[in-house]
């Protein structure tokens, strides 16, 4: 069932959840290492918040204003999904 479910989903926003992988997971996990050396609880946001900016970025620069793309609020909510779960779940543990 679960098989089914990912293979129904198109393979451009499958595109896009890794490229929020691939660009968020690295900054929050930066934020998260020096929030703990520096005793802050600050930088996990920041660098969730460029993350985000990042994935927004490619969609509003690349696609719509330099038209080398189909600009598409699906492709960044796509791309900001795995990116605000790891917010979510930051802040529940907290």
């Amino acid at each position: 069932m679960i098989k089914k479910t990912i293979d129904n989903i198109a393979d451009d926003k499958k595109d896009h959840v890794l490229l929020g992988m691939f660009i968020g997971y690295p900054l929050q996990l930066i934020g998260l290492i020096l929030d703990i050396t520096l005793g802050l609880s600050t930088l996990f946001y920041l660098g969730s918040f460029i993350g985000i900016a990042l994935v927004l970025a490619k969609e509003v620069i690349h696609d719509w204003y330099l038209k080398k793309g189909n600009p598409e609020w699906w492709d960044f909510i796509a791309s900001a999904i795995p990116i605000v779960f790891p917010i979510i779940i930051y802040i529940l543990i907290k």
